[in-house]
């Protein structure tokens, strides 16, 4: 080789300089730039001239000078030396170079260095973008909320991030390289066919399996598992994604049987009820279904009220539907309108709208009755007296006309069947008599409106009753003139409402609070930590949220049944309750968790103290039917404002220091 090289002539060096793909620039022992090739113009974006004019270390970036200058020296002293330097185009954007200085000798005398310069910006850019995608992607399997693992086609553990250690107990250094140990013997066989099926490149999505923690403890989850691939696109490993859903399906049980025991209620009323949610039917009773003349639900579901309101009275209905669509807090409120039954016949309702959530989502109950036969009465009072009475003595409704001086001028029969008390002793005697004396100024203001005004009201309150003590009636109140001597006169037609009053305070109830301890539920919890939240802000308040559960209540409800489970909440609620302050507010989420709002709390110790005062009062065993149980109970502890300023935000900070608690071993209390 050498002898060829000598035999090469000085022109065919220049040709190899010249058109060397790389960059081939001669600096004397300065520095400075003597000669370049073209290639060395193109890549700087400099002509030759500018280039003599430059020192090369006048194009370094300032990361590269120190590392440049030093081996520039080195090569001065007859070294070789390959390294990567960052240059500054002409027009201004960076350049990555790998570099060879190479001593140039002339008669075995150094005088100066030649650098051969090949553009690896590409190549860098590429590094570079990788490093940052794998930092992005090892910085979301390490942050993810849920747990992330990986395993070889043997089932043998890889990797898991921190949120899997969390979740299972287990840290990586446990159980590298080991069979995964969350799987139960029981479903080892179904996993290695899904195995099978993940060989072939088939994922399995949101499967819902039992696996166990390190504890022993079986929970529910949702897994995702998919294959991961090789260069040459074979199935090497598996990644699996999964997380806790017990809560949720609790939750959902709960939901259901809340949402049986609401309907099995609302069956059993002889009050025809319906749900809609933006003027769709969601539920119908088989009083309503009656009413609008149809024998089974599926022909009233899924189709939007209008159909069932009669033309004089839809502008009002689709007002109405409107209103619900657009507000969030739905007011209860009184109705009446002009429906269509399935024969294409008409009757008049009157009902109460109440909002609520239904399936999640907000919606309208309505309670309501037919009124027909009450309207035909009003209207034939206007004709004729004669046909009134002979209408109004058959009516299972109470009907009574009062002077202008209240004094009672006509009781129908229906009062000595409905108050038990004789017409004789009512006639004659003010009105004012037969209602209780707390109602009073409601049905006086009643009378009066009514004598100011010729629109009918109605109103709610209680007539005496002549064993019970008292009745809630509803109670339309229209003005009249005699005809006899034109003074006005006022008809009451009133009905007894205490089975509807009974059930709509059941509603009430339910809607808001827990069947089983009676405690507000989380929709009322909400509503209040709303208020609370707006009241802290206004006035510069601190408070705090507890959110709690019982230690092991799954393995009571399976080993014992939900009765004796049910009965342990009930004592929960009534023990945690009794440390509380009037002010603070416990609620019951749903399963066996529950939440507490201290509110206008001074100091932390203050809540501390309660939190101690709380797993105190559980320590003692209790009896359940013939079991003798301990009470444990983890709290997680969020403070408003350190840990949040919105309600979502210190729910989930609660929920997460409660599972704290649980993983540093249970009956204990943890702070976000």
């Amino acid at each position: 080789m050498e002898t060829l090289f000598n035999r090469l002539s000085l022109e065919v060096y220049h040709s190899l300089i010249s058109n060397n793909p790389d960059s081939i620039i001669f600096l004397d022992t300065h520095g400075n730039v003597l000669d370049c090739n073209k290639t060395c113009t193109t890549m700087f974006g400099y002509t030759l001239n500018e280039l003599k004019k430059l020192n090369f270390q006048n194009m370094l970036i300032s990361n590269s000078k120190v590392t440049a200058k030093r081996l520039f020296i080195k090569t001065l002293q007859g070294e070789s030396f390959t390294y990567q330097v960052s240059v500054t185009h002409k027009n201004g954007h960076i350049l990555h170079l790998q570099v060879k200085n190479v001593p140039v000798n002339d008669n075995q005398k150094l005088v100066g260095v030649m650098i051969v310069a090949k553009d690896v910006t590409d190549l860098v850019k590429t590094r570079i973008s990788l490093y940052e995608t794998s930092e992005r992607l090892r910085s979301i399997y390490e942050s993810s909320v849920d747990a992330m693992d990986v395993i070889d086609l043997s089932g043998n553990v890889l990797l898991v991030n921190s949120a899997f250690e969390d979740l299972y107990g287990w840290k990586l250094k446990e159980i590298s390289g080991k069979p995964m140990p969350t799987i139960p013997k029981e479903r080892m066989n179904a996993m290695l066919k899904m195995r099978e099926k993940l060989k072939k490149g088939i994922p399995i999505k949101e499967l819902e399996v039992i696996c166990m923690r390190k504890d022993g403890e079986p929970f529910m989850a949702s897994i995702t598992i998919s294959p991961l691939y090789d260069e040459h696109g074979n199935v090497n490993a598996f990644s699996g994604i999964s997380r806790d859903i017990s809560r949720s399906k609790q939750q959902e049980i709960d939901l259901r049987e809340s949402k049986d025991r609401y309907k099995s209620l609302l069956n059993a009323s002889p009050e025809p009820i319906y749900v809609q949610c933006k003027g769709v039917i969601r539920y119908i009773n088989e009083s309503g279904i009656r009413v609008l003349g149809y024998s089974e639900p599926k022909s009233l579901l899924g189709r939007n009220i209008l159909e069932f309101v009669h033309s004089d009275s839809k502008k009002i209905a689709r007002d109405h539907i409107q209103h619900t669509i657009n507000e969030t807090i739905i007011p209860k409120e009184k109705v009446e309108k002009k429906m269509i039954r399935a024969d294409g016949s008409s009757f008049i309702i009157e009902g109460t709208a109440t909002g609520i959530e239904y399936e999640g989502e907000a919606s309208v109950q309505m309670i309501f009755r037919d009124i027909s036969e009450r309207k035909m009465v009003e209207e034939a009072l206007v004709r004729s007296e004669e046909k009134y009475r002979l209408i109004a003595e058959n009516m299972t409704d109470l009907v009574a006309i009062i002077d202008e001086n209240s004094i009672v001028k006509y009781a129908s029969p229906s009062f000595i069947t409905v108050l038990g008390f004789p017409v004789e002793s009512i006639e004659g005697k003010s009105a004012e008599d037969i209602v209780i004396s707390e109602d009073l100024p409601t049905a006086i203001e009643q009378f009066n409106q009514a004598l100011r005004s010729t629109e009918p009201s109605e109103t709610e309150f209680r007539f005496k009753h002549k064993t019970k003590g008292w009745v809630w009636v509803e109670s339309k109140v229209s003005i009249f003139i005699d005809e006899e001597n034109g003074k006005p006169h006022l008809l009451i037609v009133s009905r007894d409402i205490e089975e509807r009053k009974a059930l709509q305070e059941k509603l009430e109830f339910l809607a808001f609070h827990d069947e089983l301890t009676e405690l507000p539920n989380r929709r009322l919890f909400q509503e209040k930590m709303q208020q609370t939240l707006s009241e802290a802000k206004r006035h510069n308040r601190k408070f705090a949220l507890l959110y709690m559960d019982i230690d092991n209540f799954k393995w009571i409800n399976d080993e014992f049944g939900h009765s004796i489970g049910d009965e342990l909440l009930i004592m929960f609620a009534r023990k945690v309750g009794a440390t509380l302050r009037e002010s603070d507010i416990l609620a019951r989420q749903g399963g066996d968790e529950f939440t507490i709002l201290l509110t206008e709390i001074n100091k932390r110790e203050d809540v501390l103290n309660c939190v101690e005062r709380i797993i105190t009062c559980l320590q003692q065993e209790v009896q359940v039917g013939e079991f003798i149980h301990n009470i444990n109970s983890s709290i997680g502890i969020a403070f408003y404002p350190e840990d949040g300023v919105i309600m979502d935000d210190l729910i989930k900070h609660a929920d997460q220091a409660l599972y704290k608690a649980k993983e540093s071993g249970r009956n204990k209390y943890c702070t976000y």
